[in-house]
């Protein structure tokens, strides 16, 4: 494993020591991942680290979508495996709307704009920050963009979609109840798909799923698990969630993922 860049390694100590503190002043509180004031530091350090390895923004013909493989056409370094099987996957469902939560710089809903121009997409973050470098990284970018905390009480003024997706969201919420209620939101704005890729071990997302369900937190009237394996990395790595029946493999054991 290639050792942290020294931006992101001293983004995540001060990480620590701001989260240690709120743990002394304020116990129970601030148990998620990040101190999320602080977030957009963390994220753009990350992004640096990244581009080292890998394309982060497309251009028109950088990549194919054909029998439904999404396959690098020229010699540019290419997408991060997890992006390169995000797309793919979302251009195999084809839907005719995506919604990202947690949506960062915006790279994602770019990089779909480029290789989907129909499909009509949304982006939401918490933080306005990343949302000011979204503006700055894509400024052209056709897309409604917009703050939300996932982990509100739903709104009938959210976007409703066929298709939403995260992309390391929910895996770092732990205060609370926070992420079964995020979840249950992603439902609520999602009529046919759901596509996580996330932690598989921060939160056990299949018998969180099952539980709002059963609790009526999920407006849909049938739920089918798959699951989609990742050539590159050599295992499974995403989870869809779908109100109908896929060409997919079923997920049938959540330790399939991990």
């Amino acid at each position: 494993m290639r050792p942290l860049s020294v931006k992101l390694a001293k983004e995540e100590l001060i990480n620590r020591i701001l989260k240690k503190f709120n743990g002394i002043f304020h116990p129970g509180t601030n148990l998620d991942d990040f101190v999320w004031k602080r977030y957009h530091y963390h994220y753009q350090a990350e992004l640096a680290e990244i581009k080292k390895s890998h394309t982060q923004v497309l251009l028109p013909g950088d990549y194919a979508f054909s029998g439904n493989t999404l396959s690098l056409q020229k010699d540019i370094l290419p997408l991060h495996p997890n992006h390169r099987l995000l797309y793919e996957t979302v251009l195999q469902l084809n839907p005719g709307s995506v919604l990202e939560i947690g949506c960062g710089g915006g790279d994602h809903l770019y990089n779909l704009s480029i290789l989907a121009p129909a499909i009509v997409l949304h982006g939401r973050d918490l933080s306005t920050e990343q949302l000011f470098f979204l503006q700055r990284r894509h400024p052209e970018l056709k897309a409604d963009i917009g703050q939300l905390d996932i982990t509100l009480p739903f709104s009938s003024l959210w976007p409703v979609v066929d298709l939403c997706f995260t992309q390391a969201v929910i895996m770092h919420i732990h205060t609370g109840n926070g992420h079964l209620v995020a979840l249950s939101n992603l439902f609520k704005m999602a009529t046919k798909y759901v596509i996580l890729m996330e932690n598989w071990r921060s939160h056990d997302f299949m018998e969180s799923i099952r539980d709002i369900y059963d609790k009526k937190m999920i407006p849909w009237g049938d739920l089918f698990f798959y699951y989609r394996f990742s050539p590159e990395l050599n295992k499974p790595h995403l989870m869809v969630v779908s109100a109908e029946k896929l060409d997919y493999e079923p997920l049938t054991r959540y330790d399939i993922l991990l």
